[in-house]
């Protein structure tokens, strides 16, 4: 009699292909509530910074200007200071005081007019600036402004000076007469520049 193998167990392969009757039904697992979290290695996400409020300009006052213009006295009265002492030692520079002094407020004028600033108006949050459209006047303008004020007060012996000075107060804008001639004004309102040799760069 030859071998034959058993016969197949009928329940088993029904088990093996349906699985136990008894087990529990499957059913889908719960998925996890997400919660945001910053990428690896970054910064959690700030809200952006508001930005600075402009500043409020408003026509510079004849105090201002006068305060201004004292200040960069001061600097220009320094200058010739440190000239003397230094003519003092070394006999040529002594005659060099005078021309120090006029390129002194040449470069001051210029600065009016190239980035609106002289030192005194920008420890004073001042600029001079166009009249239409509130753009620097230029460097070549600034020294035509300056110029004007300086040339017209040496030939009438200080009384334009004097005028210009004074012009302000019936001026509903507060320009004086040199400020007129070349269509500027002076504005008052930005921010106050701290004391450094930057006051010197244009």
């Amino acid at each position: 009699m030859s071998w034959a193998p058993p016969p197949p167990d009928r329940d088993r392969e029904r088990d093996h292909l349906t699985g136990p009757t008894d087990a529990a039904p499957w059913s889908t697992p719960p998925i996890p509530a997400w919660s945001p979290t910053s990428a690896y290695g970054q910064p959690e996400d700030t809200p952006p910074t508001r930005p600075a409020p402009p500043p409020q300009l408003r026509y510079a006052d004849w105090g201002e200007r006068v305060a201004a213009t004292l200040l960069d006295w001061c600097l220009l009265f320094g200058v010739l200071v440190v000239l003397g002492v230094v003519g003092g030692i070394v006999e040529p520079l002594e005659d060099l005081a005078g021309f120090a002094w006029l390129a002194s407020l040449g470069y001051l004028a210029w600065l009016n007019g190239a980035k609106g600033q002289s030192p005194g108006k920008a420890l004073l949050g001042l600029k001079v600036v166009r009249e239409a459209d509130g753009s620097p006047l230029g460097g070549f303008v600034g020294l035509v402004r300056g110029g004007l004020l300086g040339l017209l007060s040496l030939f009438t012996v200080g009384i334009f000076f004097l005028v210009s000075v004074l012009w302000p107060f019936r001026d509903p804008k507060q320009r004086a007469v040199h400020d007129l001639v070349v269509s500027a004004v002076a504005v008052s309102g930005y921010p106050k520049a701290p004391v450094s040799p930057r006051l010197l760069k244009p």
